[in-house]
């Protein structure tokens, strides 16, 4: 079975191994790249092994207790140091509470992400436990201690229970468990959690996968902070007024936006467009005048240097936030909360959800990205295609109809200004469409782009026709349920 998981760490709880293992981790995993740690049993119950590749993670043992052991991991192949503590906890109310003391005492001896794994003895919520109804004193007390410790209890995959006895089954409870610290948690983007196959033992192995998705085709996305930059509008007008086009109006609008695409993409890898370059490059300077500091009084021009620095900072911080509340679509929060970090978390928290890593096709499990794709395209082909050519008639002879003069305004040309309060109408923040520019954009740059804009609605109206890249749409898969696996268990979205 170990070969099939393919693991680069491997947490044993229960043991109930003493003394010398290197004979037991052979029989486990007969390879020389394996090193182990080792919680030795007490009597008959307990115990703990990790063992972890070589090749790939430096591992050290940081801290061994009465109920769990900590091992510090930096990588081989990547700069990436974390700390894993694998846990058993005892049936006792009283002697778990040794166990959050412990696990709380080991914390305070490092910083960074953080693994707490193992069998913990208790559940959190009573639907965590078949046939439980009630919340009691240790449920609130292992809930307690996630909080206190800052730890994410992630969503179980493939099932609600991970402990099973009797010859029905019919005990059952969620007793083991990943949580993740909050330095773990935004240095992964994909992070799923999922039981494994029950062989011999009353526990079913759980697996925690993290990493990054398939890189992706990278589509154009307007960034709302750079409209805060200098002199944004005035650029804009520059590109949008350097070309000019001859065609219908709505051509031609289609037209100046990709140019306006093309330009932006470029701008966005300079200093002024990228947040990422200009924090650097302020970072860099403070750092340097840190360096002259140190070795002499810095200059009244450099120290006025250092205050517009801090102050560009500031800025930049601001334009960060800006940039992770549009992704993480918590607009309810105002900007200026300083809430950066917990907008990129949401964004996170979103990718992982939405993510679809693996899909059930025709009774078949699927992985292959490729395969994923085809599969969904098929299925809503087949979905929205019309399967019948007649369509009911309406005959509004006998109904009551508006007068000619509401029909004449009802069909009349649309005016500048109603078009104009309906674009203003719109959430700047809201999502974008596959143009890639959102709502904000159109609504700053009015001005620029308002004549292209009404020409090609005026002329849609008239002519009842626009391009048709005007006309597509975003379709989000949004899961129903945790777990998803089939694509009746998806929820299409129009973008």
């Amino acid at each position: 079975m170990m070969n099939n998981w393919r693991a680069d760490v491997y947490c044993f709880q229960e043991s109930k191994i003493n003394g010398d293992i290197s004979g037991v981790v052979k029989e486990i995993r007969a390879n020389r790249r394996v090193k182990y740690a080792q919680l030795e049993a007490r009597g008959t119950r307990g115990g703990i092994i990790i063992l972890w590749d070589s090749s790939i993670w430096e591992g050290e043992v940081c801290e061994v207790g009465a109920y769990c052991i900590t091992c510090k991991f930096t990588g081989k192949t990547q700069v990436f140091e974390w700390h894993l503590s694998s846990v058993y906890a005892p049936n006792s109310r009283d002697e778990r509470e040794e166990v959050w003391g412990e696990l709380g005492a080991v914390r305070s001896l490092f910083s960074g992400p953080w693994v707490v794994a193992g069998d913990f003895n208790v559940v959190r919520y009573p639907s965590e436990k078949k046939n439980c109804k009630r919340l009691n004193k240790a449920m609130e007390d292992f809930s307690d201690f996630i909080e206190d410790m800052e730890l994410q209890d992630l969503p179980l995959e493939g099932g609600s229970f991970t402990w099973r006895k009797g010859d029905r089954q019919d005990i059952a409870a969620r007793l083991d468990r990943f949580l993740i610290s909050e330095e773990w948690e935004v240095s992964f983007r994909k992070i799923n959690q999922s039981i494994l196959p029950r062989v011999t033992s009353d526990h079913n192995p759980l697996l925690l996968e993290c990493g990054n998705w398939e890189k992706q085709t990278s589509y154009f996305k307007f960034e709302n902070w750079w409209l805060k930059t200098q002199d944004f509008n005035e650029r804009i007008k520059d590109w949008w007024n350097s070309v000019t086009y001859v065609g219908r109006p709505d051509y031609i609008l289609a037209c100046k936006l990709k140019l306006l695409k093309i330009k932006l993409k470029e701008w966005s890898k300079t200093l002024h467009g990228n947040l990422g370059i200009q924090k650097q490059c302020t970072l860099n300077q403070l750092t340097d005048l840190d360096l002259i500091q140190d070795q002499r009084t810095l200059s009244e021009d450099e120290s006025y240097l250092r205050a517009v620095l801090t102050v560009e900072l500031e800025e930049i911080a601001k334009r960060e936030e800006v940039a992770w509340r549009q992704r993480s679509r918590a607009l309810w929060l105002k900007e200026g909360d300083r809430n950066s970090k917990y907008f990129h978390r949401i964004a996170n928290c979103h990718k992982r959800y939405n993510n679809i890593d693996k899909l059930t096709i025709n009774g078949a499990n699927v992985t292959e990205p490729v395969e994923i794709k085809d599969g969904i395209i098929r299925f809503y082909q087949e979905l929205y295609r019309e399967a019948e050519g007649w369509r009911p008639q309406f005959n509004p002879r006998f109904q009551s109809m508006i007068n000619e003069e509401d029909n004449i305004t009802l069909q009349g040309q649309f005016e500048e200004q109603e078009i104009k309060n309906s674009v203003f109408s719109c959430a700047g923040d809201k999502a974008p469409g596959p143009d890639g520019f959102s709502m904000a954009f159109y609504i700053q740059c009015w001005e620029v782009i308002k004549e292209e804009v009404v020409a090609a609605i005026q002329n849609f109206h008239d002519q009842g026709y626009f391009e048709k890249s005007f006309n597509a749409t975003f379709i989000a898969l949004i899961p129903k349920k945790v777990g998803a696996s089939e694509l009746k268990d998806f929820r299409p979205i129009i973008a």
